[in-house]
């Protein structure tokens, strides 16, 4: 009788993993009938740093309007010199420009609608709006947008740049604006935060180079041709959000597989590579289990040179070389494959809905590998944030301590504290409060309705309040709203 219960409950198990994969993959499949499509060809000159592309749009109109215009963001332009709002911010200056500053910029040599061309413009508060014009198009109608185009890289330590060690192509092509409430979403870029938006598109995308480069990308690579002492890769990535690369001719590539991912890990300082690409193995592990399954066949972990401490892209994170907390860093960039990646937000409207989550996720992963434990990170972070508002209630009348847009923070600094460590502060509470079986399932419950979706933070909270019950949704709008007490620490 007992082994046949087992047997029994064997069965069961795998039926719900067998229809929770299948529902996964029926999502993914809905995601990529329903995104737009990229297609780049592009190459790049190791001479001039210039990446010269050709890039197709095929693009519908889902929303309940029609559109003169479609609005492309070309961040490219934010490292122009003459930039309003330029990428780095002063206190990282010195640190982004240790060969002197350099500037780049993104130069369109022609655009064609429906294969005509058309009077394009540059726009936007800062240049950083490509406007193409359209003779109307209707809700549900599609059409093709041809770019051809040059990006001037900069010698700079961020996104987008070259340096002594790589090449950074993060936030390189146009595009599409953010579509909400039925108009285009053409924020400016700021240079606190991450200040994108954007929704799951399909891709393909060629890159020519000298063969002496290896390059660490979104997508899966599907052919590469050398010819002239040159390779071109070409790779395939449907249903992701953005499409971004790493080059260098200094990589060192090591594997191993998790689940039905391959996560790879790109290095060519780090003197413990095998405990970083363990660290991003085990992160994966992880949140396959406790969340949902990562439904991409690769995932890539990239050393780079970056002012910040990492960056993340879909299937792609860029980990900055030689930093202290440099396992933190690719644990919490391994984390946003799924808070971000899969379930997508606004990342200037609520920073901290995947920031915080994803800070908090990272603590849960070191705590669990006995690296830090949780209570210590927790602490610390209670102090960091009781200090700086007491700092800032010596200075002004009435301290802002809620949770607001990246354009609301007066300092990058600011900007850190409120949703990396308030953030981090505000899930430490829902775990505290509803403990860790419910808190897992509420994230659960939240990849499972918004993965690839750009998710409101009040369907986060509605899975909370789902699964914990009203107390949680309590959590959240104390937090937010900036009436929470966390309270005073003392030594």
């Amino acid at each position: 009788m007992k082994k046949l219960a087992c047997l029994m409950l064997v069965v069961l198990v795998t039926l719900c993993c067998a229809v929770l994969a299948g529902c996964a993959e029926g999502k993914m499949d809905a995601a990529i009938k329903n995104g737009d499509n990229y297609t780049i060809a592009a190459a790049y000159d190791d001479e001039t740093h210039i990446l010269s592309a050709v890039q197709t749009v095929e693009l519908t109109n889902r929303s309940e309007n029609s559109f003169d215009a479609i609005k492309f963001h070309i961040y490219a332009n934010q490292y122009r010199q003459d930039a309003a709002h330029p990428v780095v911010p002063n206190v990282y200056r010195t640190r982004a420009y240790p060969n002197g500053e350099s500037y780049g910029d993104i130069a369109f040599d022609s655009v064609l609608v429906a294969g005509k061309p058309v009077a394009f413009t540059v726009e936007g508060e800062d240049c950083d709006i490509l406007s193409v014009p359209t003779a109307g198009l209707e809700p549900n109608k599609s059409v093709e947008v041809e770019l051809t185009y040059q990006v001037q890289l900069a010698n700079v330590h961020h996104r987008l740049g070259y340096n002594d060690n790589t090449v950074n192509l993060g936030n390189w092509y146009p595009v599409l604006c953010h579509i909400d409430n039925g108009s285009y979403t053409a924020s400016p870029y700021y240079n606190i935060g991450d200040p994108f938006v954007s929704e799951v598109a399909n891709y393909k995308v060629s890159l020519t180079l000298p063969e002496k480069y290896v390059v660490a990308s979104t997508g899966e690579l599907t052919d590469a041709l050398s010819s002239g002492g040159n390779v071109t890769y070409t790779y395939a990535a449907n249903a992701v959000r953005d499409f971004a690369m790493v080059l260098s001719d200094k990589f060192t590539k090591i594997s191993r597989t998790v689940g039905d991912t391959q996560v790879n890990y790109f290095y060519y300082a780090d003197a413990d590579a095998e405990t970083s690409l363990q660290t991003a193995c085990g992160m994966v592990e992880m949140l396959n289990e406790k969340v949902g399954r990562y439904p991409y066949a690769q995932y890539s972990v990239a050393e780079t040179e970056f002012c910040y401490g990492g960056m993340e892209y879909p299937n792609l994170a860029l980990v900055t070389s030689r930093s202290e907390s440099y396992q933190d860093a690719v644990a919490h960039e391994t984390a946003h494959q799924w808070f971000y990646g899969l379930v997508g937000n606004d990342q200037i409207a609520a920073a901290w809905q995947d920031e915080g989550l994803s800070e908090f996720v990272t603590y849960l992963y070191l705590d669990k590998v006995g690296t830090v434990p949780l209570a210590t990170n927790i602490l610390q972070n209670i102090r960091t944030y009781t200090t700086y508002v007491d700092v800032l209630d010596k200075y002004y009348s009435q301290v802002d301590c809620s949770l607001r847009p990246i354009y609301g923070y007066k300092n990058d600094g600011e900007y850190v504290v409120f949703t990396y460590v308030k953030g981090s502060l505000l899930f430490s509470t829902l775990y505290e409060t509803v403990g860790a079986a419910k808190f897992w399932k509420a994230l659960s419950c939240y990849f499972d309705e918004a993965i690839f979706t750009v998710a409101p933070y009040s369907q986060l909270e509605n899975c909370f309040a789902k699964v914990c019950g009203d107390e949680a949704a309590n959590i959240f709008e104390q937090f937010v709203e900036g009436n929470e007490i966390i309270g005073k620490v003392t030594d």
